[in-house]
């Protein structure tokens, strides 16, 4: 296992950085859903981490990950986040927010976590539990005016499919965060035979972000000859099925 980071420019300075595994294990998807202790596979995500910066004002920003829908093995998107460093300006609006949120999500997860602590039939459904909370309680909350959010997305580079998720995040949510600005994506590799050549490349991660400004757009990376994404190797190794 590997982690590895990529970084792109754009003409007017701003830059897209990226960074995660290089090399993760998928899962069959049997192991995932097995009841058996002995059949069951511990639970295995990985975060794959963006960060951008700017200089100028805040902008309107658009963040993209995109994995390929290559290969033996599908990508699930299990959690989204944009990390911040308390105390923001408007620390107390925010701190209220996210512990509304959390006193919502605090019953579910500790129900759940109280019902599956050695619980034969889903062992490692309290870690997915665990990891859940930890992130929501370093994620940037949603405020009203002001919420940012996620969505699934899909392309097509270079002729191969690709599948993602898509940070909006609105200017004044930029603002407070700062002139650099972080966010990340919990994922899982499922195993899904398909039968490609063992000698096809890898295509790999990529990233790409928009600043908006009124009508004046900055693409990350950027420029004439840029390449427009932001490029990790991503060779993802199959575990073998249950026999």
């Amino acid at each position: 296992m590997a982690t590895a980071w990529g970084r792109g420019h754009a003409e007017t300075g701003e830059w897209l950085e990226v960074y995660g595994e290089t090399e993760p294990r998928s899962v069959p998807l049997e192991r995932i859903l097995a009841t058996d202790t002995d059949e069951a596979h511990p639970f295995t995500a990985y975060l794959y981490v963006w960060t951008l910066g700017y200089s100028r004002e805040a902008r309107r920003t658009e963040v993209t990950l995109l994995f390929p829908a290559e290969g033996d093995w599908r990508v699930k998107d299990l959690q989204a986040v944009v990390y911040h460093l308390p105390p923001v300006q408007e620390e107390r609006a925010w701190r209220d927010t996210l512990a509304r949120d959390l006193q919502v999500a605090g019953p579910i997860l500790e129900a759940i976590t109280a019902g599956l602590t050695g619980s034969p039939t889903f062992p490692d459904l309290n870690a997915v539990a665990s990891i859940a909370a930890h992130l929501n309680a370093r994620s940037a909350p949603q405020i009203q005016n002001d919420e940012w959010y996620v969505r699934r997305v899909h392309d097509t580079v270079d002729e191969t499919l690709y599948q993602g998720v898509e940070w909006i995040l609105p200017p004044s949510f930029v603002n407070q965060i700062g002139t650099r600005v972080t966010g990340a994506l919990l994922v899982q590799f499922i195993g899904a035979a398909h039968g490609a050549p063992e000698d096809t490349p890898a295509p790999p991660l990529l990233a790409r972000a928009t600043l908006t400004h009124g009508k004046e757009s900055t693409a990350l990376p950027g420029g004439p000859a840029t390449d427009p994404y932001v490029r990790l190797p991503l060779h993802v190794t199959p575990e073998e099925p249950l026999p």
